[in-house]
């Protein structure tokens, strides 16, 4: 942002009291702070499965957990079932909150693990691919992704492929 959205003025750096440079109008004395946008990231466990994805436009061999930006007027436990349910066709019970994440400079992940009972995958358009794989077998993730970092912080003894 570069203009005030409110009267159009060019934006300056101003120091804070917190010692902070954040963009600021002269006009309206109004102070504008990079706030990172919402989004959750899903851990989906059936038993001792944990649901990983992969999405159309990886072109990387490793695969995810399930993820999607909170919609405006939404929480984030909301969005965790809509997106579980829009991505891959399944209700989930006992969405529990595990911890945040920063990606980049401008992305807030809520990170959550759902349980189900439900094994049918229904993928939708924006999946190549989901599939169980077994806790206690080697999963397909990224290391030092978001993904693993979830997966590890439940399950510490959990392996990862090397690749």
């Amino acid at each position: 942002m570069q203009y005030c959205c409110y009267c159009g003025q060019k934006l300056t750096l101003k120091l804070l009291y917190d010692r902070s440079k954040e963009k600021h109008c002269q006009q309206c004395n109004h102070v504008f702070f990079n706030s990172p946008s919402p989004a959750i990231i899903v851990a989906v466990i059936n038993g001792s499965q944990i649901l990983l994805t992969r999405s159309i436009e990886w072109t990387h061999s490793y695969w995810g957990l399930l993820a999607g930006h909170i919609k405006t007027h939404e929480t984030a436990e909301h969005a965790t079932k809509r997106e579980i349910l829009e991505e891959v066709g399944i209700t989930v019970h006992k969405v529990s909150l595990l911890r945040t994440y920063i990606h980049s400079n401008d992305l807030l992940m809520i990170a959550f693990k759902a349980s189900t009972e439900n094994q049918k995958i229904s993928t939708s358009q924006e999946l190549a691919a989901a599939k169980w794989f077994n806790l206690n077998e080697p999963l397909p993730l990224r290391p030092k992704s978001i993904a693993s970092q979830v997966v590890q912080y439940l399950y510490p003894d959990v392996r990862f492929l090397a690749n």
